[in-house]
């Protein structure tokens, strides 16, 4: 066996179990062990332990010896405390773009995000559209030339994709929802008149709106 291959192979686990989790074969606080993993994915334990520990130190996991791994539930203060958390880091970042960002990039911008809506029909599923509008906050900041910020957003989006599975698991590939598309072009709209301050508030209304998907009626409950 080569050196690479036990490393490929773990993040070949991680991935599924990820996957897994986010398409709601793993439910939050359903416990998981290396018996049964070892089993479906017929390895040995040493990557399928490598996985779960990576998986533990990112919090999607917790580990309880002799137990199992349980799925991490995420709570709306978390979700809450995130979604303020791209809020201030995407319209900072955005604020920086302005300033870097030409014609021809505003153009090439909007020509991708008119991709990711064509991309969003009605037989689009809920996690495709998720990932579609993912795609867009993730291109809009990299403009700004930020790699650590862009880096922080996509673990953000990463948990916020979890939190979103927990909530509506059992829907993912029988829902389709519109989200993003037209705040997105408005946002796009707004940098090309030049009229950053509008651009900004647009943005920040649609990351902001992510609560009302995740949790309906959001306005009215305490977080839990």
């Amino acid at each position: 066996m080569g050196r690479g291959k036990p490393s490929s192979l773990k993040t070949e686990i991680y991935d599924s179990i990820l996957k897994d989790i986010i398409e709601g074969n793993y439910k939050q606080n359903e416990i998981i062990n290396e018996k049964q993993l070892i089993e479906k994915y017929g390895v040995s334990k040493s990557p399928i332990r490598d996985a779960l520990i990576e998986l533990c130190s990112e919090g999607v996991l917790i580990s309880h010896p002799r137990y199992g791994y349980e799925v991490v539930r995420i709570n709306e203060k978390e979700i809450r405390d995130i979604v303020n958390f791209r809020i201030m880091i995407e319209t900072g970042c955005l604020r920086d773009a302005a300033s870097i960002m030409n014609r021809a990039d505003i153009r090439e911008l909007r020509e991708f995000t008119l991709t990711e809506c064509h991309n969003s029909d009605e037989d689009t599923t809920i996690l495709e559209h998720w990932d579609n509008n993912s795609r867009f906050h993730l291109k809009l900041l990299s403009y700004s030339g930020n790699d650590y910020c862009y880096s922080m957003l996509q673990k953000s989006i990463g948990i916020m994709t979890r939190a979103y599975a927990q909530r509506h698991w059992e829907r993912w590939g029988t829902i389709s929802i519109r989200m993003g598309c037209e705040n997105h072009l408005k946002v796009i709209d707004y940098l090309m008149d030049q009229d950053v301050g509008s651009a900004v508030d647009e943005l920040r209304k649609d990351i902001d709106s992510f609560l009302d998907i995740l949790y309906p009626n959001y306005g009215n409950r305490m977080y839990v």
